[in-house]
């Protein structure tokens, strides 16, 4: 993936002017869904470095990686809480074809960092085993990756089915689902 997929090009941009014109997102519940949004990223971030150790680079490595597991094992159908832990460790020990590997170059692509910033969190993560390297697999999730899922994953949902429902109480929520991209 390169930097142009994960950059809104001019087409995309929604301008708030007309995504408001016919919603009153200006509001009071505009102003509280962004302040509890913003808190939420905020009580993250702090989580990642305090619970899980690790520099917000490191950490967005860490997902292209994740990123790169599940939709393995999403080829298969989706799977519950419980089901993708079990296929999260399956995958790990499993061959690599070689055009599947993830490397520290597709990273690097992913994310427009340098290769060699890439390589060297990648390796920090094997130390702390979150994260695997081998020459023939590519970089894969690690060991210590289950306890991450058990903890870090399974708080972080319950966050943001705490966020939603303060959305959906302030009416941000219906307000979000129902903007359409504006096109002009």
């Amino acid at each position: 993936m390169s930097i142009d997929k994960t950059v809104l090009g001019k087409e995309n941009i929604v301008s708030i002017k007309e995504a408001t014109k016919n919603k009153d997102l200006k509001g009071s519940a505009f102003s509280k869904g962004l302040y509890d949004w913003v808190m939420f990223v905020l009580s993250f971030y702090v989580r990642v470095k305090e619970k899980l150790n690790i520099d917000f680079d490191s950490f967005v490595i860490l997902q292209v990686v994740v990123s790169h597991s599940l939709y393995e094992i999403n080829k298969t159908g989706p799977k519950t809480f419980l089901e993708l832990g079990e296929q999260m460790a399956k995958l790990r020990n499993k061959k690599t074809k070689s055009d599947a590997k993830l490397t520290f170059a597709s990273i690097s692509d992913v994310l427009s960092l340098p290769r060699e910033t890439v390589r060297r969190k990648v390796l920090n993560l094997c130390k702390k085993n979150i994260l695997s390297f081998y020459n023939d697999d590519g970089i894969k999730i690690g060991p210590a990756y289950k306890l991450i899922y058990a903890d870090f994953v399974r708080h972080t949902t319950f966050d943001i089915s705490t966020l939603a429902k303060k959305w959906k109480k302030s009416g941000v929520l219906d307000d979000l689902l129902e903007m359409e991209q504006y096109h002009g």
